[in-house]
C-alpha cells in the first residue's frame, strides 16, 4: 500500500516541481488522501479538483494537488509567519501551511460553509496541528483579531477586490487573490502591499475556481463546534 501512495505523489510531485524543499515536506507530512476520505487513494491524488460540498447556495472543491504546491511556493511562506486563508474546504491547505509557519507562526482560517468549518477543525485537532484554526464566517472581512498578516491567501474567486481584508496584510506581505473574469477563467494575482499600503500585482496566472459566497460578519461563529 505504502508503494502505491508513494507512486500517487511522485506524479503529484512531478507536475508540481521546482518546489521549495519545505513545501515538498509538507506535502509528506499531510498525505492528501488523509484529508479526503470519501474518495479513493487514486481519486485524492489524481491532479484535478475534487468536490467537497454541493448545497446550493454553496458549493466548494478541494483544488488539484499540483497546484495548490504551487501555489503555497509562490506565496513563500516562512516560519513564524502569520497567514490568513479565505477558504478551509478540507483543511488540507491549511495544514500544509501551519507546516510552513512551524510552531512560532500561526494560520487563520475562515470557512463559510459550517459543515466544512467544523469537518477542517476536526482534521486539524486529529492531526494535533495546534498553530492553526478555523472559524466559521466572511472570509472578506478578514479578523482583525488576529492581524496583522504576513501572507493572505484565498481559494475562492471574486470580482471585488478585499479591501478590508487588504488593510490587515503588513507591509511587505504577499496575498494570493483570484480575481473572476468575464472571459471564462479566473486570474490567480500574486499581490505585494508597498510601502504606501497599495497593492502591486507581481505575477498573474490563468486558473479556476469556485467562487466566494459571503454571509454577514454577525452570523460567525468562532471556533466551529
Amino acid at each position: 500500500m505504502s508503494t502505491r501512495i508513494e507512486q500517487y505523489q511522485k506524479r503529484v510531485l512531478d507536475k508540481a516541481l521546482p518546489l521549495s524543499e519545505k513545501v515538498v515536506e509538507a506535502f509528506y507530512r499531510y498525505p492528501r488522501h488523509l484529508c479526503v476520505p470519501e474518495y479513493t487513494m487514486a481519486e485524492a491524488y489524481s491532479d484535478h479538483p475534487l468536490l467537497l460540498w454541493n448545497k446550493p447556495p454553496y458549493i466548494s472543491t478541494i483544488s488539484q494537488p499540483s497546484f495548490v504546491l504551487k501555489i503555497l511556493d509562490l506565496l513563500q511562506i516562512h516560519h513564524g509567519h502569520r497567514v490568513f486563508e479565505l477558504g478551509s474546504g478540507s483543511g488540507w491547505n491549511t495544514a500544509l501551511m501551519a507546516y510552513l509557519v512551524g510552531e512560532s507562526g500561526k494560520v487563520i482560517s475562515v470557512e463559510v460553509i459550517p459543515e466544512l468549518a467544523i469537518r477542517a477543525q476536526k482534521y486539524l485537532e486529529k492531526n494535533r496541528i495546534f498553530n492553526a484554526l478555523v472559524k466559521l464566517g466572511d472570509g472578506f472581512e478578514g479578523d482583525t483579531s488576529e492581524a496583522p498578516f504576513d501572507r493572505i491567501i484565498f481559494t475562492a474567486g471574486a470580482n471585488e477586490f478585499p479591501e478590508k481584508l487588504f488593510d490587515q496584510l503588513k507591509i511587505g506581505g504577499l496575498m494570493i487573490f483570484v480575481r473572476e473574469n468575464d472571459l471564462g477563467y479566473d486570474f490567480l494575482e500574486l499581490i505585494e502591499k508597498q510601502g504606501n499600503g497599495m497593492p502591486l500585482v507581481l505575477r498573474t496566472i490563468p486558473c479556476s475556481f469556485v467562487s466566494v459566497i459571503r454571509k454577514s460578519a454577525g452570523d460567525a461563529d468562532t471556533p466551529p463546534a
